[in-house]
């Protein structure tokens, strides 16, 4: 072997070994930061930590807000990010600002928690590469399930939600209201339940726009029962019950009209808070997502994609249902929640 054929493979070996041992930098970018999020950061940094050469950033808006989300994503890109999970606040100006530019630079992208909207997603059929999170449309039937079991001959009721342009809320809305009526709609969020299977939407769902304080006034005014009076609460988000002591004070006055389900409170996930105010018979029921699970498999996918790997373009993380009577073990496991009747 030559001298220059020796140099010369010893150079394509040692350009080989250091792309390999790149470090890879895979961001998780939430909604927001709160207490349902920072969930899916732990479970997106220990899965980096099992990798060897992969680093979890974990970076979002203080409060929820698509701009900013935009702006979050093109510092990443800017920092030459390897891949990114983001939880989609608004389908259309991601799909049309920040997350073009990263497909432009080579970038791949998988949503978490919340996806592409379906018009979006045709339009853009390739832009994201998986998607890791609740199935939205069935987490609302379970939902609905729930509220079924306590007001078997159906009722009056209001819907909480965050945004209502959130594609992950719309699905589950459209799954509460095709449970309790039976029907099938062609796109979600359905259409607002009058006198459908027993079940009557007293007003549209209530708006939040992920502002917690905003959130507890609007669940307040049900169980008040002024201006708006309805028998069922549905939240399709955690929102009231994330600032755990201002839930309480809220709903304590009220605490006779939950003993005697003069109004029925069905609320979204099971951080351990909330098991607390559960326990505590401060909601009926709540039904649990996974969101540790969802940044796990953010970040495992990522690799995969990025290292040419199979991956699975669809992860359906577990749902769990939990109760004033298994609020202990609720947390601990996850029971499978049934669906439909």
């Amino acid at each position: 072997m030559t001298r220059s054929l020796f140099i010369l493979i010893a150079l394509c070996l040692v350009t080989t070994l250091s792309v390999s041992a790149k470090a890879l930098k895979f961001a998780v970018v939430p909604k927001y930061y709160g207490v349902f999020f920072d969930q899916s950061k732990n479970g997106c940094q220990d899965a980096a930590a099992q990798i060897d050469g992969v680093e979890c950033i974990y970076r979002g808006p203080e409060v929820a807000s698509v701009r900013t989300q935009d702006q979050i994503i093109v510092q990443l890109i800017n920092e030459g990010i390897d891949g990114i999970a983001v939880a989609v606040t608004q389908s259309k100006f991601l799909a049309e600002n920040s997350l073009k530019k990263a497909q432009q630079a080579g970038i791949p992208i998988v949503t978490y928690d919340s996806d592409f909207d379906a018009l979006t997603q045709a339009k853009h059929e390739h832009l994201r590469l998986a998607y890791i999170g609740t199935d939205n449309f069935e987490f609302g039937k379970a939902l609905g399930v729930q509220l079924k079991t306590l007001r078997p001959n159906g009722g009056t009721l209001i819907i909480q939600t965050g945004r209502p342009d959130s594609p992950n809320l719309n699905l589950r809305i459209m799954g509460i209201r095709s449970e309790l009526s039976a029907k099938t709609y062609d796109a979600p969020p359905g259409e607002q339940l009058n006198n459908d299977n027993g079940w009557t939407e007293v007003r549209e769902p209530f708006s939040n726009f992920d502002q917690l304080t905003q959130a507890v006034k609007q669940m307040e005014s049900v169980m008040r029962g002024k201006p708006t009076k309805a028998n069922s609460f549905v939240a399709v988000g955690g929102w009231p019950q994330n600032d755990a002591d201002l839930y309480r004070k809220m709903i304590a006055p009220y605490q006779a009209k939950l003993d005697n389900n003069e109004v029925v409170v069905v609320i979204s996930d099971a951080a351990p808070h909330q098991l607390t105010l559960l326990k505590d018979r401060l909601a009926h029921i709540n039904v649990g997502q996974n969101p540790y699970e969802m940044g796990r498999q953010a970040i495992l996918t990522l690799h995969k994609i990025v290292t040419q790997q199979a991956y699975d373009p669809v992860i359906y993380t577990p749902m769990k249902l939990c109760t004033p009577e298994n609020y202990a073990t609720c947390g601990k496991s996850s029971p499978k929640v049934p669906i439909s009747d």
